[in-house]
C-alpha cells in the first residue's frame, strides 16, 4: 500500500494483520440453505480450528426466488455451554474467534454468493457472551453505517443465559435484538438439558430479561426446542406460559433436529401443533421455525458435529 506513509504502514504490521477466512468446504440443501466450513489460521495461542456459518434463504414468492436472506454466524469453535441436545458442544471446545474471524463469516459468504444479508442471527456455534467482546465488536462494525449498516431489530444475539454477562451486555447497549435458549420453563428439566442452568438459575435470569425488555422496549424471544417425551407436554406449556406472564416476549418453536449418537427425538406433528395452540390460547405471541437445512446438518442444533467437510464446490457432500 504506497500510498500509505512509511510510518504508517510499519506502524500496521506490527499492530494489524489481514487473514481473511479460508474456505474448507461448503454444502448446499434442496430447499436453497448453503452451509459453509471456515478454516480458522493459528491464534495468538498457536490455536487453530474450524467454523461453520449457514445462508438462509427467506420469505420466497411464487416463484420460489428468496425475498431476503438471513446469516447465521458462530463465535466459537465448539461451546462449553454443553447443552445435552446440541451437535456443536459434542466435540471438544476449541476456541474463541477473533472480530475479525465473526466478521468475516458475513464477508466470505457474500462474496461467496453475490448476496447481499437483510439479517444476521447469532446462532452458530459457540455462546456469544462466552466470547464478549470479540462479539460485541463485530455487532458494532455490522450496525454502524460504514460497515453494513443494520438495525438493532435486523441482528439477534442468541444466549444460553450467562448472568453476569447479561448483565453486562444490557448495561453496554448491545445495537441488537436478544434471543434466550430457554427450552424449558421447569427448573429440573433445564438443569438436564443445559447444566449451565444450575448457575444460572431461571428466576435470575427473568429478571434480566424484564430489565432489558423495560430498558430497550423490545420482546425478548424466547427459543424452544421440542424433545420428544421431555418438554412437549401439556403441562410444559403450562410452565412455560407461566414463565412469559408479565415478560414482553415471543415464543420460537423449533422441531429438534436430529444430532448422531444424541438420545432425542421430535415430537410429531400433532404434538407440535397442540403445544403451539396451547400457548395462543393463552394469549402468547408464538411461531413455529421453519426447518431448514436439515439434509446438511445445518438446521438448528447440528453446527459442529462433523469434524470437516470434504471440501467441494456447493452441492458437495461429505
Amino acid at each position: 500500500m504506497t500510498d500509505l506513509s512509511k510510518t504508517l504502514r510499519e506502524e500496521l504490521s506490527q499492530k494489524t494483520r489481514l487473514t481473511p477466512l479460508s474456505p474448507a468446504g461448503q454444502q448446499s440443501s434442496t430447499d436453497g440453505t448453503v452451509k459453509y466450513l471456515w478454516a480458522l489460521p493459528p491464534d495468538e495461542n498457536g490455536k487453530s480450528g474450524q467454523v461453520e456459518s449457514v445462508l438462509l434463504p427467506m420469505s420466497r414468492d411464487e416463484e420460489g426466488e428468496a425475498g431476503f436472506y438471513t446469516a447465521c454466524i458462530s463465535t466459537q469453535a465448539g461451546c462449553r455451554m454443553k447443552c445435552t441436545f446440541c451437535a456443536t458442544g459434542v466435540p471438544k471446545f476449541g476456541r474463541n474467534l477473533t472480530t475479525a474471524e465473526i466478521v468475516g463469516q458475513i464477508l466470505g459468504m457474500e462474496r461467496d454468493s453475490g448476496i447481499k444479508f437483510s439479517n444476521i442471527v447469532v446462532m452458530g456455534m459457540g455462546e456469544p457472551l462466552d466470547n464478549y467482546e470479540p462479539t460485541q465488536k463485530a455487532m458494532r462494525i455490522f450496525h454502524d453505517p460504514e460497515g453494513l449498516n443494520l438495525g438493532r431489530r435486523r441482528m439477534t444475539v442468541s444466549t444460553s443465559g450467562l448472568l453476569e454477562p447479561l448483565k453486562r451486555f444490557i448495561k453496554d447497549d448491545w445495537p441488537v435484538s436478544l434471543a434466550l435458549s430457554l427450552h424449558s420453563a421447569d427448573p429440573e428439566i433445564r438443569n438436564r438439558l443445559m447444566p449451565i442452568n444450575r448457575s444460572n438459575p431461571l428466576e435470575k435470569l427473568k429478571k434480566l430479561l424484564r430489565e432489558f425488555t423495560f430498558t430497550r422496549r423490545l420482546p425478548v424471544t424466547l427459543e424452544y426446542i421440542l424433545l420428544k417425551g421431555v418438554n412437549d407436554r401439556p403441562e410444559d406449556a403450562q410452565k412455560l406460559a407461566a414463565f412469559c406472564k408479565d415478560l414482553l416476549c415471543k415464543v420460537n418453536l423449533i422441531r429438534y433436529n436430529p444430532v448422531p449418537t444424541l438420545p432425542f427425538q421430535s415430537p410429531d406433528e400433532a404434538a407440535v401443533d397442540n403445544f403451539k395452540s396451547s400457548l395462543r390460547e393463552k394469549g402468547l405471541m408464538v411461531f413455529l421455525r421453519e426447518r431448514k437445512g436439515v439434509d446438511i446438518d445445518a438446521a438448528c442444533g447440528q453446527l459442529g458435529f462433523k469434524e470437516a467437510l470434504t471440501p467441494g464446490p456447493a452441492g458437495t457432500q461429505p
